[in-house]
């Protein structure tokens, strides 16, 4: 029993009115999209009603405290504890019954999704994502649940079109490029398996933003867990660390309305791919390098692993190898000092097998393309060379070029 009072929602206190669902309830999708909300200028007037997607257990504590949560911003030179407020249903994926009755309502107007790239099917091709939602397609032809993100999605969406409740945005957060079309594309393929006249409902009802995400959010621990008690004076039994930085570009339109997110620093442009490429690259490659580079060299976290010279020489010649491929007009030069201030920021524990976790997925989307570009030109890349190697020899075989990707993927479990 802790000695400090449970964190709960005080009866009487204000509470915002759900008006975006989500899907994939994590410490990422805390830290940064119900942070976005919770530091909007209309914050009050959008709250979060969240579904877990593998989990049931991340629901549980949140629910008991009534969606509210302590964010830790860990800095390099000390901590800021906040509550946020604006979550203020937490689910288990499960309960498709209060997901349908949410998106029965036309004062709901945002899904955003954060199921990680796996949560998507992703493979090299589209017989391998529907593959991966087979079931999931015979389970909404029988009328059962379904129990993937994309399949619940559908059934959402094909709910909220059958009681005439309005257009919605769907927005993917996800590190995946053009994830708003992704999502788009996926839809289709299980409305032309289900029902093959739901396409053109989805193209018409629906619009799939598409986005960049930044914010690095490693898992939370038992020290963390201590550490909040000790910050705040409340046992908070899910709260969530994160670093200070947090960044999200988004493109595409919202037909029911959506929060004001620039006035808590989100960017909204005509074209997110170009920031996508840059995040992509930049900052998830070089995580990937760090982590099997890392792993190999016996490190464990991001910041010991970028403080072996070895490693960030290598971190270093592929940024320098994909800054070649990347608009000057993104301000590059001032990305990567940054990128160089987070990763060095030791009071981050962020874990490297956390990071290596799906490496042949995430060497395929970060690192295979700015390699096969510098091939293209005549250059060989030996950072990535030697960061496929380490994977290789920690896990599984990595994919050397997109053809031997497709290879892999075919027989690597999603």
């Amino acid at each position: 029993m802790s000695a400090f009072p449970r964190l709960h929602r005080a009866p009487g206190a204000a509470v915002p009115p759900a008006r975006i669902v989500h899907l994939g309830l994590g410490a990422f999708h805390r830290s940064h999209q119900v942070w976005f909300t919770a530091n909007a200028s209309d914050a009050a007037e959008w709250g979060i009603a969240a579904f877990t997607v593998r989990s049931p257990a991340a629901a549980r504590p949140l629910e008991e405290q009534g969606g509210l949560f302590t964010l830790v911003e860990r800095g390099p030179d000390g901590d800021r504890a906040s509550v946020l407020s604006n979550l203020v249903e937490a689910h288990d994926g499960s309960a498709m019954h209060r997901f349908r009755e949410l998106l029965g309502e036309p004062a709901v107007a945002v899904i955003t999704i954060t199921v990680t790239e796996r949560g998507y099917g992703v493979g090299p091709d589209a017989a391998s994502v529907e593959e991966y939602h087979v079931d999931d397609i015979a389970r909404l032809i029988a009328g059962a649940d379904p129990v993937t993100a994309m399949g619940r999605l559908y059934d959402g969406l094909r709910h909220r079109h059958g009681v005439g409740a309005g257009p919605i945005a769907v927005v993917p957060c996800d590190n995946l490029p053009e994830n708003g079309a992704l999502v788009a594309s996926i839809l289709g393929m299980i409305a032309d398996r289900v029902d093959p006249g739901f396409r053109a409902t989805l193209e018409r009802e629906v619009s799939f933003v598409t986005t960049s995400v930044d914010r690095i959010t490693p898992r939370t621990t038992v020290h963390d867990l201590e550490a909040v008690r000790r910050l705040t004076g409340a046992d908070d039994r899910s709260p969530v660390v994160a670093e200070p930085f947090a960044d999200w570009v988004l493109a595409g339109r919202f037909p029911a309305g959506r929060p004001d997110w620039e006035s808590a620093g989100a960017t909204f442009a005509d074209d997110v791919g170009p920031y996508t490429r840059r995040k992509l690259w930049l900052l998830n490659g070089a995580h990937t390098i760090l982590a099997a580079r890392g792993l190999r060299r016996g490190h464990e976290t991001v910041a010991a692993a970028m403080a072996d010279p070895v490693v960030a020489a290598d971190v270093e010649a592929f940024w320098a190898a994909a800054v070649r491929h990347l608009p000057a007009r993104l301000d590059l030069d001032r990305y990567l000092e940054r990128l160089r201030e987070r990763f060095a920021n030791a009071r981050i524990e962020h874990r490297l097998r956390q990071i290596q976790q799906d490496a042949p997925l995430k060497i395929r989307l970060r690192i295979t393309p700015v390699l096969e570009a510098e091939r293209a030109e005549g250059r060989e890349l030996l950072a990535a060379d030697r960061t496929i190697a380490d994977a290789a020899a920690l896990d599984e075989p990595i994919p050397r070029s997109s053809a031997d990707a497709a290879q892999n993927e075919r027989t690597t479990p999603s």
